[in-house]
């Protein structure tokens, strides 16, 4: 399954704002162009298609992801609405599919005002016929418009926070195969992980030996854990392949020093044993990534400045191993750097920048002069043009 674009209007600075995706993606912007409120909209579809009845009413009450405001940045948006469309591709019985799901809710401004999901639908077709795409189901408000399977008249005034597809997916049996998987890969979408690597973070998840999340991004697995299952699945020798070749850690092991208390010991080039403690904070970086990517569920992953602390070198290694070791992932990786940006391809690359009233756009690269010249706005800095000379 891959994502083909994400529309996303009323979030934040995202006003109108539309990303093409490819399977490979790298978006750069200044700071508070929108790159974080971009990835945000996973974990806010999140909450609106599977978090609890508290988290929806905070959220579409109170306009609050995280105690932090979601409501429109832009003083000339005056509306209230916030809406997301996702396209995507999936193969179905040898035949691809192309889907599309858009969700519209209102947010209240007050304590007093009530949020509530105002529009639903959700599209497909098969990609090599011909015509509009089938609506499997239309709901506005709390009035069904259509459903292509089971009759649901109405969604009860008391459930104006659920989502439609919620109440679908629990009947999904009765919808076509197309359909069915349509709308598992929506709830596999709205789980996408944003992974952002924090090392003192990292360091102290390991002796808490804890997974940590903040703001909706993984910021450090439970470290040990998620390598001793690991080790102790098929996937060791090749998880021990990787670790070798991006990392020079000859030899992992997970051992046990205390009652439900674990550590890890391990040697670079076949050196003296040494302790996960005294890795430096790009390879804890680069580990918890890697072990990430190995031990990943999901067809979609975001990756927050992979840049931060890992040297150049390793990072062309982190950069080649996510390309041909995890193709069949879609990758989004943001960054403000200008190394990295060398290490890929100018049509991997796109750049959201802030616009009038404070409105993002994300606009793709299609040739490295175009990249030179959006480099020079106001958000760059000298090194961006610099690094970037003609061939």
């Amino acid at each position: 399954m891959k994502i083909v674009s994400i529309k996303i209007h009323g979030y934040k600075n995202l006003i109108n704002c539309q990303y093409a995706l490819e399977n490979f993606n790298v978006l750069i912007g200044a700071n508070n162009s929108g790159k974080s409120n971009l990835l945000e909209v996973f974990s806010f579809l999140n909450i609106l298609l599977t978090g609890s009845e508290d988290l929806k009413e905070r959220l579409l009450s109170k306009g609050e992801l995280d105690n932090d405001k979601i409501v429109s940045h832009c003083k000339n948006f005056k509306e209230k609405a916030i809406s997301i469309e996702i396209e995507f591709n999936e193969e179905v019985n040898g035949e691809l599919y192309r889907y599309s799901y858009f969700i519209e809710v209102v947010v209240g401004s007050h304590d007093f005002d009530t949020g509530y999901v105002n529009k639903e639908l959700f599209k497909y077709k098969k990609i090599s016929s011909t015509g509009p795409m089938s609506t499997a189901f239309e709901r506005e408000n709390t009035i069904v418009r259509r459903v292509k399977g089971p009759k649901i008249q109405k969604i009860d005034g008391s459930e104006a926070l659920v989502s439609l597809i919620s109440k679908i997916r629990d009947i999904k049996e009765s919808f076509d195969k197309p359909i069915q998987i349509g709308i598992d890969n929506i709830f596999l979408l709205c789980k996408t992980p944003v992974l952002y690597s924090a090392p003192d973070v990292i360091r102290e998840s390991i002796k808490k030996q804890n997974y940590v999340i903040k703001n909706g991004r993984i910021v450090s697995l439970a470290l040990i854990e998620e390598i001793d299952k690991i080790l102790k699945s098929e996937k060791a020798q090749y998880y021990r392949e990787i670790l070798n070749d991006v990392l020079n850690i000859s030899n992992i092991n997970v051992i046990n020093i205390a009652q439900d208390l674990k550590s890890l010991v391990f040697k670079f080039n076949d050196e003296q044993e040494n302790d996960i403690n005294e890795l430096s904070d790009g390879t804890l970086i680069v580990l918890n990534i890697v072990t990430y990517l190995v031990s990943n569920k999901y067809p979609v992953i975001a990756i927050e400045e992979l840049e931060n602390s890992i040297h150049p070198k390793l990072l062309k290694k982190m950069i080649n191993l996510i390309k041909n070791d995890f193709y069949n992932i879609q990758v989004i990786i943001t960054t403000h750097s200008p190394v990295l940006l060398n290490m890929v391809k100018v049509d991997e690359v796109s750049i959201i920048s802030n616009r009038a009233c404070g409105k993002a756009t994300i606009e793709q690269v299609k040739n490295k002069k175009e990249l030179i010249k959006k480099l020079s706005g106001p958000f760059s800095s000298f090194s961006d043009i610099f690094l970037y000379t003609e061939e």
